[in-house]
């Protein structure tokens, strides 16, 4: 068997091959040195590139210090890093299976933040963890705004917290705070009974949730949620490879990096969000909640190996379940000017190359 691993990489990046740079340039170099370490080599592709009868592919491969694209044998074992869910994806997924390639981290996009809400509701300890929520409907909002006074509204499909609403009861009414593209600060419009124009326009365009605003621990008076990077690794077992912490500007309450939000380790921050709880306590509060939710998700979808979770803690240190983000980086927020801001994120890059050397294994023992 070869020792070539195949990752798929997103369209925007592999036309840019083979000058690549910055903080992606770092993050495949991350792939690479684990892989060499395994005797493995990366090798980078597009989706559709890698044909189930064809037993050699075109496919970028880095010699010396430059990216060259040429033929090599079909990998076995390839590491998706696309979101895209077209059935036709799902076909030739299922074709290669079929011919003895194994495809981890298979794109599960399509699945929308309520239906993975709706999956987690119906497990007993996981069930305590999730927010109040439901779609958006005017009846659902009735019934809501009657049991909270602070409440999150966000796209069933959405990234980077785009269009990301809060809904907050004052004495008389309530005041709505978004931010429409390019915003570096909230609006804000107070009303009484009917929706602002704002909200009535996205919630036309788009479907989207209605959630209890979890009342975030802060750090300096700023909310902050984390990013729980969530791996399978080379025992082929789920592990957490990194906690980030996603903290929030000052009078805002997004805490994305591309709405204004700070990423930080959390051992930099956790003596002032939570003075009265030990640093070991926290991590493995958040640690054992994350891969029991790791490996219960693992019963719904196949071939789960690299999730990334968001997850908001309270004061009291109870962790809530916010998201799931079927691909488990964060790059823009992890790397400043193409170097790792804490070198302990490394391990959120180099575990996925663990697996793949884990699968390899599997398939040479079986041909042993």
């Amino acid at each position: 068997m070869n020792n070539y691993i195949g990752i798929i990489i997103p369209k925007s990046t592999y036309v840019n091959m083979p000058d690549l740079r910055g903080n992606v340039l770092s993050m495949f170099s991350i792939w690479e040195n684990t892989a060499q370490k395994h005797g493995l080599t990366p090798c980078y592709i597009r989706f559709f590139d890698v044909r189930p009868n064809e037993k050699t592919v075109m496919a970028y491969v880095k010699e010396d210090t430059n990216y060259r694209l040429k033929q090599i044998p079909s990998p076995k074992v390839i590491y998706s890093r696309v979101l895209d869910h077209l059935p036709a994806y799902r076909a030739h997924i299922q074709s290669l299976t079929q011919n003895g390639i194994s495809v981890f981290n298979i794109p599960n996009y399509d699945v929308d933040k309520y239906t993975v809400h709706k999956i987690l509701n119906k497990d007993s300890h996981i069930r305590k963890h999730l927010p109040d929520t439901e779609l958006f409907t005017i009846d659902n909002l009735n019934r809501l705004v009657t049991r909270y006074d602070r409440l999150i509204l966000k796209k069933s499909y959405g990234e980077f917290g785009e269009g990301t609403m809060k809904l907050e009861r004052l004495p008389v009414g309530w005041v709505l705070s978004y931010k429409t593209k390019g915003d570096k600060e909230l609006k804000k419009i107070a009303f009484q009974k009917t929706l602002p124009a704002i909200l009535q326009k996205r919630i036309h365009e788009h479907t989207y949730l209605i959630q209890k605003l979890i009342p975030l621990a802060t750090f300096h008076g700023r909310p902050f949620d984390m990013r729980v990077a969530v791996q399978r690794n080379l025992k082929g077992e789920f592990q957490v490879s990194g906690i980030m912490c996603k903290v929030a500007q000052d009078n805002d309450f997004l805490t994305n990096g591309a709405q204004g939000g700070t990423t930080y380790p959390l051992k930099s921050i956790a003596h002032v969000t939570h003075p009265n709880i030990s640093y070991q306590t926290l991590v493995k509060t958040i640690s054992d909640f994350s891969l029991y939710v790791a490996n219960y998700l693992a019963q719904h979808f196949p071939h789960l190996a690299d999730l990334g979770f968001d997850l908001g803690i309270t004061k009291d240190g109870t962790p809530y379940f916010i998201e799931c983000n079927f691909i488990s980086d964060y790059v823009s927020g992890l790397f400043k000017e193409g170097k790792l801001i804490n070198p302990e994120w490394e391990s959120v890059f180099s575990t996925p190359i663990d697996y793949a050397k884990f699968l390899i294994t599997q398939k040479k023992s079986l041909i042993e």
